[in-house]
């Protein structure tokens, strides 16, 4: 027997039946997760893999200490892991690549006997772990949930053998059923062979009888000859199906976990189109991201790539744009991929040492951890929201104008004619640390952004600082940030005075505060047209201190009053049709 049943039998014995209900429990409401408590749980989280190869166990314990690690990943703020298994891990396989001078504990351990000190070792910590049930037999990736050798009942009989054996682990959230199904892989389409959805039903069912407070992590499918579009979908990454298929879990249980990638991992036709970036959250909307509204958890099971070191010069700009588009939609949880730098196309957040992290990967992960979080009152705000739209020009400042000892480089990332968007390098070529800015050349206007703050200063020009996470570099230190530019002539608009201007008739609006701490706030607001007519829209709202960040819409302030209007994008609204923007203010 394993330590886990064995513990909970004595348990038993003392206490009665009482012991197998979880001291924390996990459930969907609204589209979070939440604890027993009610209080919501944010992962910040990675996938360490090496549990489904040949190895079964994670990769890198022959080059460092196992705990030592978990060490290194709290340190960053990482507080859950994903686990890839195959069924080997699961059952008891012989363990390889593991240096027995720097993990001495592991020494004689099979598989399954390190994967519950490994289990054991996260919830001591209290970090959340995702288990994930990843090949079929340790070697390769399958099409379906079964092959040949491995038919669905051996599936089945793992997924319950790992809730009978973690179902009382405190911090074990769930499972993820199935690794990126793909090819023959279905959805909706009544064939029980290849339909996903179905198989991803019968599994959840046979999961939640041994641990009814876990949470089922399904991810999509890869294409569907209905309810669908062409695509291409990267793995795992289409849920586009779930709209006309729902599936059969219990709201409150089901997790949609898909996977995306960018360049670095395969080549699409949508990175090659001359809006790129900018063409990309239409896509994720499509294929996952339509959910959110309806209510649904949905929480990236796997994403990431080399980020600009080595790969495709397009990574990067993927990557930020994929985080700005989570951190507006509220989605501070997720999983990237991976630790391991040993990833063949994505590398990891890990270098080739096994010892030193990549600043920018990082940078990048804390950006979304507290993009979308309220800040602690007792801690320095971080990342705020992307900027999205044409700020106002910042009242002066030591980082009004550029600082000698700044150097840039810009490359363009993409251009149709009609716009372009430019990956921009910051680099500190002196040894004292500085706060940066940048004015930089404009062909049209600021449409989007990440990473950064701007302020057109006329119509070709723009003013570019650093956000919270990145305004300070330290000697010989760099950033990047991004924008898009469309060169189309903008209509003619009379000069207002912004406290002159008043809504549409019929145009409401709803505020809610997202985030609230000493030294400023975090606000959405949701405007509607109630009219008979299509019409644009402007609302004026009043704030207390100066807006540090906007998006999704236009705005001025004067005299503590925010008057915004609509973007190209979302100017117009029908009648009965609704939009959104938010802001931060800095008290």
């Amino acid at each position: 027997m394993r330590p886990f049943p064995v513990l909970r039998f004595l348990l038993g014995l003392i206490f009665g039946s009482a012991v197998i209900t979880p001291v924390l429990a996990y459930s969907v409401v609204k589209g979070r997760i939440v604890d027993a408590q009610n209080r919501a749980v944010q992962l910040r989280g990675l996938n360490w893999f090496g549990f489904e190869t040949d190895t079964l166990a994670p990769h890198g314990l022959w080059a460092r200490n196992w705990k030592e690690q978990l060490d290194q990943m709290q340190a960053l703020g990482v507080n859950a892991l994903r686990v890839p298994l195959c069924p080997e891990a699961i059952h008891g396989g012989v363990v390889k690549g593991v240096d027995a001078t720097l993990n001495p504990d592991l020494v004689g351990k099979n598989s399954a006997e390190l994967l519950d000190l490994f289990v054991a070792e996260l919830d001591r910590r209290q970090m959340y772990v995702l288990l994930d049930h990843h090949r079929p037999d340790c070697t390769g990736q399958s099409e379906l949930w079964y092959t040949e050798a491995y038919p669905e009942s051996a599936w089945i009989n793992d997924l319950t053998t790992l809730a009978e054996r973690y179902r009382d682990v405190r911090h074990v959230i769930g499972v993820d059923l199935k690794n990126e199904p793909y090819g023959k892989a279905s959805w909706g389409t009544g064939n029980a062979a290849t339909d996903w959805n179905a198989a991803a039903e019968r599994a959840a069912r046979a999961v939640l009888k041994r641990a009814p407070h876990w949470l089922m992590f399904v991810e999509g499918i890869e294409k569907n000859p209905k309810c669908s579009s062409e695509g291409p979908h990267f793995w795992g990454e289409n849920l586009e199906p779930f709209a006309c298929t729902p599936l059969d879990i219990p709201p409150d249980r089901l997790v949609l976990a898909p996977h995306t990638y960018g360049p670095d991992v395969h080549p699409q036709p949508f990175f090659d189109d001359p809006t790129f970036p900018a063409n990309m959250p239409a896509i994720w909307e499509r294929n996952f991201g339509q959910f959110l509204k309806q209510g649904y958890a949905v929480i990236l099971g796997e994403f990431g790539g080399r980020y600009g070191e080595g790969g495709s010069p397009k990574d990067r700009a993927w990557q930020d744009m994929l985080v700005q588009y989570l951190i507006e939609r509220r989605v501070n949880s997720a999983f990237y991929w991976s630790w391991n730098p040993n990833s063949k196309d994505t590398g990891g957040l890990l270098q080739d040492d096994w010892k030193t992290i990549w600043p920018d990967k990082l940078a990048l992960l804390k950006r979304l951890w507290s993009g979308s979080g309220a800040p602690s009152p007792t801690v320095a705000r971080k990342a705020p929201p992307a900027v999205v739209g044409t700020a106002s020009k910042p009242a002066p400042a030591a980082t009004a104008s550029p600082i000698a000892g700044s150097d840039y480089t810009l490359n363009k990332v993409s251009d149709w004619g009609a716009g372009y968007c430019a990956d921009v390098e910051v680099r500190n070529a002196g040894t004292v640390p500085l706060r940066w800015a940048l004015e930089l050349p404009l062909q049209g206007r600021i449409t989007q952004s990440w990473n950064t703050a701007v302020a057109t200063v006329d119509d070709d020009k723009a003013h570019f600082t650093g956000v919270d996470w990145n305004a300070r570099l330290s000697g010989g230190g760099s950033t990047h940030f991004g924008f898009c530019a469309s060169r189309e002539a903008l209509p003619h608009r009379p000069a207002q005075k912004p406290d002159a201007a008043t809504p549409a008739t019929g145009i409401e609006h709803r505020l809610s505060i997202e985030s609230n701490w000493d030294a400023g706030y975090c606000a959405r607001v949701v405007v509607s047209n109630r009219g008979g007519s299509e019409q644009a829209w402007r609302v004026a709202i009043p704030v207390s201190g100066r807006i540090e960040t906007l998006w999704k819409a236009r705005y001025s302030l004067s005299k503590g009053q925010l008057t915004a209007e609509g973007e190209h994008y979302n100017r117009l609204l029908k009648p009965g049709e609704q939009t959104d923007f938010g802001f931060c203010v800095a008290r």
